[in-house]
């Protein structure tokens, strides 16, 4: 049976008067979390340069100046002064560290996460080789099941530890925050 078109009228004006999210600013909503789950590395190292530019201005303001003279800030010189001169940086370490040496604060990191893992003790195992290395993703090139890497050029080190029976080989960033085992060739 065919309903009259009043009642379909009806029904249409109905929902219109439901409110719709507006497409443009959903599919930008959605796309932003979908950023934010996908590169929580792009993100916290945006919200450190961020912090780091603000504390620089902070600085700068805080400097005696004369009275005579007002101050000119240059935004961009100062963003690049905090991004190399913030401990922490690669470009920081880069410049500490001009022989390409692993920081020793790098070693222990690795001699820890290894000691944690195989139950030798952090001082039995020793540095024997390390080298700087530019890895393909937020992974460091070891992607694990299930796990989702920001595809970047990540700057870390090879670092190989042995115990002088086994030998290990590790992966980190530069900060060496992130630390991956190599899988032992078989």
């Amino acid at each position: 049976m065919i309903k009259p078109i009043s009642e379909n009228n009806s029904q249409n004006s109905q929902n219109r008067g439901k409110k719709q999210p507006n497409p443009l600013i959903l599919a930008l909503v959605l796309t932003g979390i979908l950023a934010w789950e996908m590169y929580p590395a792009l993100i916290h190292t945006t919200a450190a340069n961020a912090g780091a530019l603000k504390h620089s201005l902070a600085q700068l303001e805080s400097q005696e100046q004369p009275a005579a003279v007002s101050p000119k800030i240059s935004y961009s010189g100062l963003a690049l002064n905090s991004l190399t001169s913030e401990p922490g940086n690669l470009a920081e370490s880069t410049r500490q560290n001009p022989s390409n040496q692993l920081p020793a604060t790098l070693a222990g990191a690795v001699r820890q996460d290894l000691s944690r893992q195989t139950g030798i003790a952090a001082d039995k195992l020793k540095v024997t080789e390390s080298s700087r290395q530019s890895w393909p993703n937020t992974c460091l090139g070891i992607v694990k099941a299930d796990e989702i890497c920001g595809q970047m050029i990540v700057e870390g080190w090879r670092v190989v530890v042995s115990d002088g029976r086994q030998t290990w080989v590790y992966r980190t960033n530069a900060r060496g925050n992130m630390l991956r085992l190599e899988k032992k060739a078989v």
